[in-house]
């Protein structure tokens, strides 16, 4: 259920942008939807995240499917929905380093660190 909200928030979110919103057909699809503006086609997968203490971890894998890392699956972009603040981030596919998960941080650490930090205004959508 939380992933079909997710879609349908991002899909209204890029619609309010004026992106073309297409959806695949196969429901086994790499990607949840391509976006379209000035003839430039994205595919894009959606996850459905909520921050816990400033941070969001986003999953990239499924541990009991065997599939490829979404570098190598079609996929241009992530697309991740803040559901308690209602945010949206985009992060091309190039920026996931790691094949199991992707952390966001939505807010200024504690400790000032700034090195290894994937800040979630730098994705803002």
């Amino acid at each position: 259920m939380k992933g079909m909200l997710g879609e349908l928030e991002f899909t209204a979110h890029f619609l309010r942008k004026g992106y073309t919103v297409l959806t695949p057909v196969n429901p086994n699809s790499s990607y949840d939807l391509v976006i379209e503006k000035d003839g430039l086609f994205q595919r894009i997968q959606i996850k459905y995240c909520t921050p816990r203490n400033g941070i969001m971890r986003v999953e990239l894998d499924r541990p009991m499917r065997k599939t490829l890392p979404y570098k190598d699956r079609e996929v241009d972009a992530m697309g991740v929905y803040d559901a308690v603040n209602g945010k949206f981030y985009l992060i091309p596919v190039e920026s996931l380093t790691n094949k199991t998960e992707f952390w966001l941080r939505t807010e200024k650490p504690k400790n000032s660190q700034i090195r290894n930090i994937n800040s979630a205004e730098k994705f803002k959508f």
